[in-house]
């Protein structure tokens, strides 16, 4: 089967009246969370450096950026948005990364267009499909093969939303997904030094999904079988899978449900870690010099290399390392995102822990182990064995609106003024009935 143009026809055929009520419900904690993310992100050193780049070159001012008072181009907006949204291991991972990739773009055309938030909602989450079930169809792409998933489907997602945007046909759909397969980048190779490109792969591939689609629309062609061709997506990235898996229940069975959330500005593999140790200093307050051992048990996708680097040089290392995350949960209050600093990177006692933070796989599944690991601390010769739980926001322990605009108060009220934050869930929780995205997109930046 030609599953390229079978996605396209999915996306094109499939309106806002075709979306389950919970998706929809879903989607905006998914919105509210992406947004608290790229307030977070904006103040990250990293995340400043390419916005003065994106304001340097920036052409017409057409659309906000995340706390800024400039407008950019469509297109650099959505490089600066989709960095700052990725720029800080707190966004949201429905869709795969979707928040920094899908979500900056489609943002932005609407802004421009003003489209209304039914044509925003509905591209957003058909964007996100396409993400999450190229993501899942793909086998060892970021370890063994080294890829980053993100960066490298993300151009496809954004450019079928967009498209979606642009009311494209079948025809059309294809030539944007053809073209995106030819912007498909980014490499894991950044876990090793803790690099900032990590940061800055979401940003990139939803500004060149979003211009794969603008090319289409103008006529320009991509290949028809660039997902399923010989030298197509999945041959290309990833190691041999069943190409087929990409459609099974197309419609019917949205694989961006349910969805996930991260509560910590980490890893996604370390949240249920640094839930158990939050739980249990709240319950047993204790010196982190007092701790004479730490262990970790479970599932070895937790613990792979790259995961697993301990003599971390930047923010981005730790936020990428079990044993460094641990560490910090260890001696700082992981409720507050900015507590994962350059003097955290720099602690002595942080840098001590996390060298001695033994990692012990055991056989399992994946995801069960990722959600239930098993953390067993010594702290002044009295051993406690801490078994996880699931962490808020992960499939088994979904987040209530109460839970998302609590953490959208907490997150966000660390960058914006309460009367801001206010407004912005307000319009979120009515995305809807909104008339024109353009009034709530302008919420995101500053006056």
């Amino acid at each position: 089967m030609n599953e390229t143009h079978e996605l396209a026809k999915f996306v094109y055929e499939t309106d806002f009246e075709d979306m389950p009520p919970d998706l929809i419900d879903e989607q905006r904690m998914f919105i509210l969370d992406a947004i608290a993310a790229g307030f977070i992100g904006s103040q990250q050193p990293w995340t400043k450096m390419l916005v003065e780049m994106v304001r340097e070159l920036s052409g017409k001012p057409e659309v906000s950026v995340i706390n800024e008072s400039w407008k950019a181009d469509i297109s650099r907006a959505a490089l600066a948005n989709g960095t700052m949204i990725g720029s800080f291991e707190c966004e949201p991972l429905t869709g795969t990364h979707a928040s920094g990739t899908v979500f900056p773009a489609v943002l932005a055309i609407c802004e421009r267009e003003h489209l209304d938030g039914k044509a925003f909602l509905n591209a957003l989450c058909l964007g996100m499909e396409v993400s999450g079930r190229m993501s899942q169809t793909a086998v060892g792409l970021e370890n063994p093969r080294g890829f980053h998933n993100p960066g490298t489907q993300g151009p496809f997602a954004a450019a079928a939303a967009v498209g979606k945007l642009y009311g494209f046909d079948q025809a059309t759909l294809v030539n944007a997904l053809g073209i995106a397969g030819s912007h498909a980048a980014g490499l894991v190779e950044f876990a090793w030094e803790g690099a900032n490109t990590k940061r800055m792969h979401l940003g990139r591939a939803s500004q060149l999904g979003l211009e794969s689609a603008l090319l289409a629309q103008k006529g320009f062609t991509g290949p028809s079988t660039v997902l399923e061709g010989r030298f197509g997506y999945y041959n290309a990235f990833s190691l041999p899978t069943d190409v087929s898996k990409l459609l099974e229940g197309l419609g019917k069975d949205w694989r961006i449900q349910p969805p996930s959330h991260k509560w910590y500005a980490t890893h996604v593999t370390h949240q249920a870690v640094v839930h158990a140790i939050q739980e249990f200093k709240a319950d047993h307050p204790f010196d982190p010099k007092s701790v004479t051992r730490i262990a970790i048990r479970g599932n070895e996708r937790i613990m792979e290399d790259r995961h697993s680097v301990r003599d971390v040089q930047s923010v981005m290392g730790g936020q990428y390392s079990l044993p460094f995350a641990t560490a910090v949960a260890l001696t700082r209050d992981m409720s507050n995102p900015l507590v994962f600093n350059d003097e955290a990177v720099r602690d002595p006692v942080v840098r001590d822990l996390a060298q001695r933070v033994e990692l012990i796989p055991v056989e399992g599944d994946s995801d069960g182990a990722m959600l239930n690991p098993e953390v067993i601390l010594e702290i002044d010769g009295q051993s406690h064995t801490l078994t996880t739980s699931p962490w808020k926001g992960s499939a088994k322990n979904p987040m209530t609106w109460e839970d998302a605009t609590e953490k959208f108060s907490r997150y966000a009220g660390l960058v914006i003024d309460k009367g801001q934050v206010s407004e912005i869930i307000e319009a979120i929780g009515d995305l809807d009935h909104a008339s024109d995205m353009a009034d709530i997109a302008k919420l995101v930046g500053t006056s």
